[in-house]
């Protein structure tokens, strides 16, 4: 047996262990499910792909979850604005499914939106206190530079993507298999790093993140996305206003930004000023160009399906079955949230993913209205990352296709969680000086379902 192969071997016992007693502690039950969501074993070790550990997990969790917070479940259930808009989208999804191009792979997708569904509610249950509120964002964190780590090592051993004689680094799973898949991912979750560098009162763990920080910042212009480059810059631009210190804040981004940009090869550097020749009204290459043919095509597949679209998940199909005009052969995603959403689940999905995205950005402002409350500093910090995510993501999806990826339904899970433990606080903070505190679990939960508005009255 070789080191590998041990190493292999010692991690799935340990793995196995955390994963049964998951089972009987719910919270280290959702930091597995979690972990399977986002590693993917089954694609990292082929022989446990028919077991569908994620799926199987999954449905343990959500079972014990039921049977023993079931009160809880019902409360949120009703109301939790972000949870309800969150099962209308998944309500929409089946509902295309009869009427779909091709109903299996509907219902795959909607399959892939229920298992993430359950992520959030169970997120959502289980996230209870600023404790673990900071395990959770560790957990992504680690995530974030698992996927970055393993990336670099694929690229420096020439596992790579080639495009127009680019070499860009691309991921070791299918949740980040391609260069923008990649580069969205890290995009999305450095927020939560930068959240615990200012959260952290070590030096030397905040030098340690920083590390990881530019480490991450580097794989991710390894990628070569364009788009994920101008919200990075989009994204360092807010964090500079948002600053006590602005002028420090903006002198350490440039540097960081010139030291970044010199240390790329001169391959990179061409292509990601490429935008800066379409900007000036310079010839589109190949790939926009496609592009461009494909959002014509959208537009057509709208107006012949405007209710409930082709089917979710179902774009690829109907563009290559019937809306290619056969002069490219291949099945190409839309590549626009906007596009996507309106071509697969029509009007009735778009109004409905719209007020999905407006409860998570209202779930972010009633947070951020507590910056100068006292003991309010993580959730404020949380939701300050989560308000970057969701700008950055909302980027990268004008020139992608993100209805069913995790971003969107792993964001929503931690606004709504993070509103609930801030409400938590707050009561708690106001009840701090009474020796009768009965009645707070039963405040906490209408705090749950509404926010903050009304519970300090």
């Amino acid at each position: 047996m070789t080191l590998s192969d041990l190493s292999l071997f010692i991690g799935g016992l340990l793995g196995a262990f955390l994963a049964v007693r998951g089972l009987f502690r719910p919270f280290l039950g959702l930091l597995v499910f979690m972990t399977l969501h986002f590693v993917q074993p089954g694609e990292m070790i082929p022989a446990l792909a028919p077991l569908r550990l994620e799926l199987v997990y999954g449905i343990l969790m959500l079972i014990i979850t039921v049977f023993k917070n079931s009160n809880r479940i019902k409360t949120i259930l009703k109301g939790d604005p972000i949870v309800r808009a969150t099962l209308l989208l998944e309500a929409v999804v089946v509902l295309t499914i009869p009427l779909a191009i091709w109903r299996g792979g509907a219902f795959g997708a909607a399959t892939d939106l229920g298992k993430m569904i359950v992520l959030e509610l169970l997120m959502i249950v289980f996230i209870d206190s600023q404790e673990r509120l900071r395990s959770i964002v560790w957990l992504l964190v680690g995530f974030m530079m698992w996927f970055a780590g393993s990336a670099l090592t694929s690229y420096l051993q020439g596992q790579y993507y080639v495009v127009n004689g680019v070499e860009r680094a691309q991921g070791t799973n299918s949740m980040v298999g391609g260069p923008n898949q990649l580069a969205g991912l890290l995009l999305s979750l450095l927020p939560f790093l930068v959240a615990l560098i200012l959260c952290s009162k070590s030096f030397f763990l905040r030098l340690m993140l920083i590390g990881c920080g530019g480490l991450t910042l580097f794989v991710l212009l390894l990628t070569g996305a364009r788009i994920a480059l101008i919200a990075l810059v989009a994204l360092a631009l807010f964090y500079v206003l948002r600053s006590k210190r602005k002028v420090i804040s903006l002198v350490m981004g440039v540097v960081l930004a010139l030291t970044l940009w010199f240390s790329l090869p001169k391959q990179y550097q061409q292509r990601y000023l490429t935008v800066k020749q379409y900007a000036e009204g310079g010839k589109l290459d190949d790939s926009n160009k496609l592009r461009l043919a494909i959002w014509d095509a959208g537009w057509r597949m709208f107006l012949d399906h405007p209710i409930l679209g082709v089917g979710a998940g179902q774009f690829p199909t109907a563009y290559g079955t019937v809306y290619s005009g056969r002069y490219h052969t291949a099945w190409m995603n839309p590549h626009n949230l906007l596009l996507q959403v309106t071509c697969e689940l029509g009007l009735v999905g778009l109004v409905i993913f719209g007020c999905f995205l407006f409860q998570i950005w209202k779930g972010i402002r009633e947070v951020l209205r507590r910056r100068e409350s006292p003991g309010f500093e993580t959730n404020y910090q949380i939701a300050l990352a989560c308000n970057f995510m969701l700008l950055g993501v909302a980027l990268i999806s004008s020139v992608s296709h993100t209805l069913f990826r995790p971003y969107w339904y792993l964001l929503a899970g931690i606004v709504a969680a993070n509103r609930a433990v801030a409400a938590r606080q707050e009561l708690n903070v106001g009840y701090e000086s009474t020796a009768d505190n009965i009645e707070t679990d039963d405040r906490f939960a209408e705090a749950q379902a509404h926010g903050f508005r009304g519970q300090m009255t």
